[in-house]
C-alpha cells in the first residue's frame, strides 16, 4: 500500500478545498434561495439547539393532525415549551396569541403551509410520475440519482408486503431512465434504487437475528431479481445501529446466493459517527475476497445521531456514536482511505456535504492514481446545489440521493437531514451566519494521517 506523507496530503487538501469554496462562491452567490423557511430553521437552531431536539417530536407527531387547531396547539406544546431554550417572554407572548380566534386556525394553516413549501425543496414527489420533471432536470445537469421510497419502519406485515410492491413497481416502472457509464472498472448504472429494510419486515430485531434475515430475504429477493434483470443498482440503506448487524449478515448471505453473486451492482452503507464503523467496514472488505464480483460501500456520517444518543442514555447503555463530530470527521477520513485502498475490489460512493472531508478523499484519490469516475461524490436532493455544479465541472460523478413520498410524512427525514447538517462545527453554519472561515473549515480533523 502506498504511503503518502501527511503533510503533502493537507496541503493538496487544502488547496483543492480552497478551490471548490470559490468555484461554489461565483456559482452561487446565494446558496439558500428559494429555501427561506429552511434557512430559517438552520438560523433558529444554531441560536437554539434544543429547539432542534423538539421540532423533531413536532414533526413526527404533524402527519397525525387533522386540523389547523391541533397543529396550533400541537406547535405550542413542543416548540413553545421550556424545554425548547426559547426565552420566556418570546414564549408566553406567541402562546398568548397562539391561544386566540382566529389567530389558533390560521396559524395552524400557516404552519402546514411552511412545512409543505419545506419539504417541497428536498422531495422530488410523491411517486415516479410526479417526481419525472425533477428526475429529468438531475439528468440534464449530467448527474446521476439514487430513488429513495420515503417512510418509517413499517408497523405491520401488511405494510411492509405495500413497501415491497412500491419498490418493484418503481423498479418496473423507471425504464426511461436507465443506461449506464462505461468506467475502468466495468459498468456504473444510472439507476439506482435504496432499499429500506425495515420497511420490508416489521419485526426486525437483533434479538430476533436469524428469523429477521430470514423474513428479509423473502421480501428482498423480488427487489434484487428484479434490479438484476434491468441493470439497475440496488443498495441497502443504513439505519439505527440496533438494525446494523442483521443488515450486515443480510448482505453477506444474499448478495452471496447464487442468483446474485456474480451480479456487480449491490451496495451497502457505513456510517462513521459509529464507533464500530471502522471494524464494520473492514467486516466487508474481508467478505469481498470470497464474492466474484466487486461490492459497493457508500460511506456516510449518519443521520440518527439524536436518536442514537438519546436512546442510548435513557437506557444506562454505552453511546454507540461519536459524540464530537470532529471524530467523526475524522473516522469518515479514515474509512475513506480503506475504501481506495481495496479497490477495484470495493468500489466506493462517498456521501457529504464537507468539503473538508471530500477534498481530502479526492486528493487521496488522486495521490494512488484513481480516476476520477472511478468512485462517486453522492449528495442529497435539494441542498448544496452550487457544490454539485463544482464536482460535475471538475469530472466527478455526483449522485443525487432523491427522496420519493407524501410530503408530510416525508418530514421525518427531512428534519433528520436537516438535523444531521446543522452541528455548530458544520460548513452550514459559517455559510449562513456569515461567520466563513474556510482555513478553518479545511483543517484536519484527526491530526496526523501518517
Amino acid at each position: 500500500m502506498i504511503t503518502i506523507p501527511s503533510r503533502d496530503l493537507e496541503t493538496t487538501t487544502r488547496n483543492l478545498g480552497l478551490k471548490i469554496f470559490d468555484q461554489s462562491e461565483r456559482r452561487s452567490s446565494r446558496f439558500f434561495s428559494g429555501l427561506f423557511w429552511v434557512r430559517k430553521f438552520l438560523e433558529l437552531s444554531f441560536r437554539y439547539p434544543k429547539l432542534k431536539l423538539e421540532l423533531f417530536r413536532f414533526v413526527d407527531v404533524l402527519p397525525s393532525l387533522r386540523s389547523n387547531r391541533e397543529i396550533t396547539e400541537h406547535f405550542v406544546l413542543y416548540l413553545l415549551s421550556e424545554d425548547s431554550g426559547i426565552p420566556a417572554w418570546i414564549r408566553k407572548t406567541l402562546r398568548f396569541y397562539a391561544s386566540l380566534f382566529p389567530i389558533s386556525v390560521l396559524f395552524g394553516g400557516f404552519v402546514r403551509f411552511a412545512v409543505g413549501r419545506a419539504s417541497g425543496n428536498f422531495i422530488a414527489g410523491r411517486d415516479l410520475k410526479t417526481a419525472d420533471a425533477n428526475l429529468k432536470r438531475i439528468r440534464a445537469k449530467g448527474n446521476v440519482f439514487t430513488l429513495d421510497v420515503l417512510g418509517e419502519a413499517a408497523l405491520s406485515e401488511k405494510e411492509a408486503v405495500a413497501y415491497q410492491k412500491q419498490y418493484l413497481e418503481l423498479l418496473r416502472n423507471i425504464g426511461r431512465f436507465s443506461g449506464s457509464e462505461t468506467t475502468g472498472y466495468g459498468r456504473s448504472p444510472f439507476v439506482n434504487v435504496s432499499v429500506k429494510c425495515s420497511s420490508l419486515y416489521s419485526q426486525i430485531s437483533s434479538l430476533a437475528k436469524e428469523e429477521s434475515i430470514s423474513a428479509l430475504k423473502e421480501r428482498l429477493r423480488p427487489i434484487l431479481r428484479t434490479a438484476k434483470e434491468n441493470g439497475y443498482f440496488a443498495n441497502l440503506d443504513a439505519e439505527q445501529s440496533d438494525y446494523k448487524d442483521v443488515l450486515l449478515t443480510l448482505a453477506e448471505e444474499i448478495f452471496s446466493e447464487p442468483d446474485f453473486a456474480d451480479y456487480p451492482h449491490f451496495g451497502v452503507v457505513i456510517q462513521t459517527y459509529l464507533r464500530e464503523s471502522e471494524n464494520d467496514l473492514k467486516r466487508i472488505l474481508e467478505y469481498s475476497k470470497n464474492r466474484k464480483t466487486p461490492i459497493t460501500v457508500r460511506l456516510v456520517k449518519g443521520a440518527y445521531w439524536e436518536y442514537e444518543v438519546i436512546r442510548a442514555r435513557e437506557r444506562g447503555w454505552e453511546i454507540p456514536v461519536y459524540e464530537n463530530k470532529r471524530e467523526t470527521d475524522a473516522n469518515y477520513e479514515r474509512c475513506g482511505r480503506l475504501l481506495m485502498d481495496s479497490f477495484p475490489r470495493v468500489l466506493s460512493a462517498f456521501a457529504s456535504h464537507n468539503v473538508r472531508s471530500l477534498a481530502y478523499l479526492l486528493s487521496y484519490a488522486e495521490s494512488k492514481g484513481l480516476s476520477k469516475r472511478d468512485f462517486e461524490i453522492q449528495m442529497l436532493y435539494g441542498m448544496a446545489d452550487s457544490y454539485k455544479i463544482v464536482f460535475s465541472s471538475m469530472g466527478y460523478r455526483v449522485r443525487e440521493y432523491t427522496p420519493l413520498g407524501l410530503m408530510l410524512p416525508g418530514m421525518a427525514y427531512l428534519v433528520r437531514r436537516l438535523l444531521e447538517n446543522t452541528s455548530n462545527q458544520g460548513f452550514l453554519q459559517n455559510l449562513i451566519t456569515g461567520r466563513t472561515n474556510f482555513e478553518t473549515l479545511l483543517s484536519d480533523p484527526g491530526g496526523s494521517n501518517e
